[in-house]
């Protein structure tokens, strides 16, 4: 079907989406403080963990947090608006996911122009729900492949957006975990 991303804040939620077979994660929210233990274990048994920059508590923006997530903790990869942190972030070999807030058509157009470079491994579409508004233009500017995140309630909110066109679509409701393939992010 697509891509579940599993949003994950804390011990419990990364539990249910290893509980369901999920070999990638993204921490969306909290503290990584609080669940840096069992997330550098599951990296160790070879699963993707991917860190949203922007909204997790206890990493600062810059150098020596991106190789401590990358080499110390194994993570693979990390979201941000920010694209000067995602550019640090290639240096230390974390795919990097660009965040686009598609609230409105200037808000999009802009966060499209200013696409990294080297290109970001990924786009994420935020709220995913706009994905099949906003799809022929991303397409339009970009072939890079698009990530949903933000506002999947409902499997058939996250199966529209890949439809659509997105590769991968994350969620923080394990209801929705329940229904999507578990491949792995490639």
């Amino acid at each position: 079907m697509g891509v579940m991303l599993p949003a994950v804040r804390d011990g419990a939620s990364l539990n249910q989406a290893l509980d369901l077979g999920y070999r990638q994660v993204l921490l969306e929210r909290g503290s990584l403080l609080s669940i840096v233990g069992p997330l550098a274990g599951a990296a160790r048994q070879g699963v993707a963990i991917f860190v949203n920059l922007d909204a997790v508590e206890g990493l600062a923006p810059d150098s020596a947090a991106l190789a401590f997530l990358a080499t110390d903790l194994g993570f693979s990869g990390v979201l941000s608006v920010k694209p000067h942190l995602l550019q640090e972030a290639s240096r230390f070999r974390l795919r990097t996911i660009q965040r686009i807030h598609a609230l409105d058509s200037t808000g999009l157009e802009t966060g499209l122009h200013s696409l990294v470079s080297p290109a970001p491994f990924a786009i994420a579409i935020a709220p995913a729900v706009a994905i099949p508004q906003v799809m022929p233009i991303i397409r339009s500017i970009t072939s890079t492949p698009v990530w949903g995140t933000g506002f999947i309630s409902s499997a058939e909110q996250a199966a529209e957006a890949l439809r659509a066109g997105a590769a991968v679509v994350s969620s923080a409701r394990i209801e929705v975990w329940r229904d999507f393939s578990r491949t792995p992010v490639s």
